[in-house]
This record gives C-alpha cells, sequence and structure tokens, in this order.
C-alpha cells in the first residue's frame, strides 16, 4: 500500500446513476450503457490513469454500447478513501468499479458495500495461471470470497542517499542489522551533515494507513513476536513491550532531531518533498518507504530523476536485535473491486479483467515502479530494464507480513495512528501512548472480549 504506497500507496473514495439500486440498467446521456469507474489521482502518480484510460479504449472498442465513464479523486489516499466512503452511502451515488486499497476490503465486504467475484474469476483463464496464490489472497473477504483483482503488491524497507552516508563516513553499500545501526547511523549523518535529514518516516494521523504500515507495522513486526493481532488466541493484542518499543524508536528519532521537522511531518505532500526535493538535492540519508518509490524519479514522472539509481541504495529493514530472519517487510496493495450495487456486474468484471490483462498491467507496473501480481509482467524483460532495484524489493517478499484481514483493522489502525503522532509531538512518552491505546482497543474492535492484554 502506497504512502505513501501510499501512500494509503495506497486506501473516503459529477455522480451519475450507475450505481443505482433499482430498475433499468444506467444510461449515459446519449442512450449508451454506462458503467462508472472511480480512482485516484496524486500528481507524483499518473500511471494508473494511464491504465485506465487505454482499458476504457480497449473495453469500449469491444463492447459497443457501454460506456466507461472515468471518475478520478485528486489527492492523496485519505482523501479517497474519504471520497469512496461518501459516495458508498447510496446506491445511487456508488460507482460500479472502484480502485480499492486491501486494507478496506474487509470493512466494505462486513458492510455490503462489495461484490464477490469468485463466479466470474472462474470463467477468467487468467486469474487461475497468472495471479500467484499469495497475490490472491490480498482480496479475500472473512467468508473465503474474493473481492477484487489485485494490479499491484508491494513490500517496504530502507532507502538512502550513497552520498550522504559516504559524507556521514558511512559505508557504502550500507546494510544495518538492527535498529540501533539505523539510529547510529542517523546521528552520524546529523552530526556530519548538518544540512541533511537523517531519517524520515511516516508517523502522523494526516499520513494514515502509510503511518501505521510503512511506519509503526515495520517495527513492530520487527521485534520478537511483536503483532497487533494474536491468531492463536483470535484476538487483538493491547499494547505490551513490543509496542512500546515501537513507539521508543519513533519517538527517539524526533527526540533527538533525527527527523523533519514536524511542520514537515504533518504535511501531507511529505512524500513528494522526499521523492522530488530532499533525495534529488542531496537534503536526506534514509528513509523507510516502499518499493513504489521509484515511480516518482522515471522518465514518465513529473520530475524525472534519472540520476536516482547511481545516487541512491536499498536495504531491508532489519529486525530490532538481529532475530532471525534480520530483516522485516510488509505487504499489501490495489485492486479493482466491484460494488454490489452495480446493475451491470457482468459488464463490471470484463471492464476489470480488462484493466488488468497482461498489457495494462505491464504498463501500470513499468509506471509506477509497483511489484506486478501478474506472473507473466514479472516475467517480460520490460518490467525490470530501467529499474535496478526491482528483484530486490521483489526478494523482500520473503521476510514480509500482511496486515490482520479483519473488518476492525481501520479502526485499529487509527488508534495506532493516535499513539504514533502522540510520541512523534512528544505529547506522550511511548509508555503513555502504549497505555492509551490498551485503553482505546475494546471499543475498536467490539469488546473487551477480543482484546488480549499483554
Amino acid at each position: 500500500m502506497r504512502p505513501k504506497l501510499a501512500g494509503s500507496l495506497l486506501l473516503l473514495t459529477a455522480l451519475t446513476a450507475a450505481g443505482c439500486g433499482g430498475g433499468e440498467a444506467p444510461e449515459s446521456s446519449s442512450g449508451a450503457k454506462e458503467l462508472e469507474v472511480l480512482y485516484k489521482v496524486e500528481p507524483t502518480w499518473p500511471h494508473l490513469e494511464k491504465m485506465l484510460t487505454d482499458a476504457k479504449k480497449q473495453y469500449e472498442a469491444a463492447h459497443p454500447g457501454v460506456t466507461i465513464k472515468l471518475t478520478s479523486v485528486q489527492g492523496n489516499n485519505e482523501a479517497y478513501y474519504t471520497k469512496l466512503a461518501l459516495l458508498n452511502r447510496s446506491p445511487d451515488s456508488a460507482p460500479d468499479v472502484y480502485l480499492h486499497d486491501t486494507f478496506q476490503v474487509n470493512a466494505d465486504v462486513a458492510a455490503g458495500k462489495l461484490a464477490p467475484l469468485d463466479e466470474y474469476l472462474a470463467k477468467w483463464p487468467d486469474w487461475s495461471t497468472q495471479f500467484p496464490d499469495s497475490v490472491k489472497q490480498a482480496a479475500k473477504g472473512g467468508d473465503g470470497k474474493i473481492y477484487g483483482v489485485p494490479i499491484s503488491t508491494d513490500t517496504r524497507g530502507l532507502w538512502y542517499n550513497k552520498d550522504v552516508l559516504t559524507k556521514a563516513g558511512l559505508p557504502v553499500p550500507w546494510e544495518p542489522k538492527t535498529w540501533n545501526d539505523v539510529l547510529t547511523a542517523a546521528r552520524a549523518i546529523k552530526q556530519k551533515v548538518p544540512d541533511a535529514i537523517p531519517f524520515t518516516m511516516y508517523s502522523t494521523k494526516i499520513h494514515g494507513e502509510a503511518s501505521t504500515m510503512q511506519g509503526f507495522e515495520m517495527l513492530l513486526y520487527g521485534t520478537q513476536g511483536g503483532t497487533l493481532y494474536d491468531d492463536a488466541q483470535k484476538k487483538w493484542v493491547a499494547g505490551g513491550k513490543n509496542f512500546t518499543d515501537a513507539l521508543t524508536f519513533i519517538n527517539t528519532i524526533y527526540r533527538e532531531e533525527l527527523g523533519p521537522k514536524l511542520s514537515d511531518a504533518h504535511n501531507a505532500k511529505l512524500a513528494d518533498k522526499i521523492n522530488w526535493e530532499w533525495f534529488p538535492k542531496g537534503k536526506l540519508g534514509i528513509a523507510l518507504d516502499g518499493a513504489w518509490a521509484s515511480g516518482a524519479w522515471k522518465p514518465t514522472s513529473t520530475k524525472p530523476w534519472p540520476e536516482w539509481k547511481d545516487k541512491l541504495g536499498w536495504t531491508p529493514m532489519p529486525t530490532q536485535n538481529g532475530e532471525e530472519p534480520g530483516a522485516v517487510s510488509m505487504s499489501g496493495g490495489w485492486v479493482m473491486a466491484m460494488s454490489s450495487y452495480a446493475k451491470l456486474k457482468q459488464e463490471a468484471f470484463d471492464f476489470i479483467s480488462v484493466a488488468t490483462n497482461k498489457e495494462n498491467s505491464l504498463t501500470y507496473s513499468v509506471g509506477s515502479g509497483d511489484l506486478a501480481p501478474r506472473k507473466d509482467v514479472a516475467a517480460d524483460p520490460k518490467y525490470n530494464a530501467d529499474n535496478p532495484s526491482v528483484k530486490f524489493w521483489t526478494d523482500l517478499a520473503s521476510v514480509t507480513h500482511y496486515r490482520p484481514a479483519f473488518e476492525e483493522y481501520p479502526k485499529v489502525s487509527a488508534q495506532v495512528q493516535e499513539a504514533m503522532e502522540a510520541v512523534t509531538t512528544g505529547a506522550q512518552t511511548p509508555e503513555e501512548a502504549t497505555a492509551a491505546y490498551a485503553k482505546a482497543l475494546p471499543s475498536a474492535v467490539g469488546g473487551p472480549d477480543k482484546v488480549l492484554a499483554r
């Protein structure tokens, strides 16, 4: 998921009658049947719009009498989630097909907003031959049904500026083995390269799920036994030492002034600063981020930076004290989903299958830098021809974790963000923020019987 993806990759998200709950199939002003497709657009992320525009042309050429209305939502992931949630309140405003962040899928399944795709997927050869089983799980509901076709998957780790690290006296390639190695490097940058920000990560509420997934969970799941949900006992974990240790790392970054200014930490456009300003100008040492970041520097980007392949390095985020397997990653991604309110369900799925075919998936993956969900795209020479980092990010799947796939997760994530922001600003100590999280968790997940105290 972008910061972000993010992000958040990454996500809530003019109106036509395309999602009406009864009566005849929706029609455009010209009388043709119409499907509305909702997606998000960010200045640094034009790749999805290119993919969907191509799919619209292909689909309409093959399906005379059906038109595709592409409706974009301008802004970051959080703006998209908000717009989508607003539209989904009513069958009359809900889009037929929409981009969906995997972390939101189960909440919408529980609310009855999404249509299962299994009967359509069973007749689509690509699903059984080109999508690995691990990728298929991205949009699986608690009922075992599939509610979206992936357009991307991802992993997360550390990007670093080689020149900044060299000036700080650090080795390149840089290969930290523990959290302390990361902090030690950030302290060296602060001391020896004072005009550069040593380290950055998403840690405030404005960045939503990017803060939870790219920030907190990359720390929590790197601790011994750290998790948000105990699978054995089927309960949400209320704090504990692992939770506090993760918050302590974040607090250390800001307490020791190893991160960006608080005004930047709260800036919704922090990703733009990282990708278009700080890294290219040698003003940032290390960023905890995702595989997709290279998409911001491609020739097709708003601000291309061809030198990134020489100036930047990438390395796994280590576990807290070097515990096995030595590194940690988180994975998510985005899917194309179908509204339960859609009247033209077969036509809607047909569009999804066109949008996620090899040609269009390749267009998106090559442009965005996201990891390809399709086997044939991953095997295509064009996929990694201009991206030397793609093998590294793909290989991180061996140490990756997935967010708890439950409808309560978005509410849990919101409470994590409260705790992160509290220690980022210094409003609470890590211990106080952990206690506040533990106190709020029962309400977020539906009662104390669903919580495991630690």
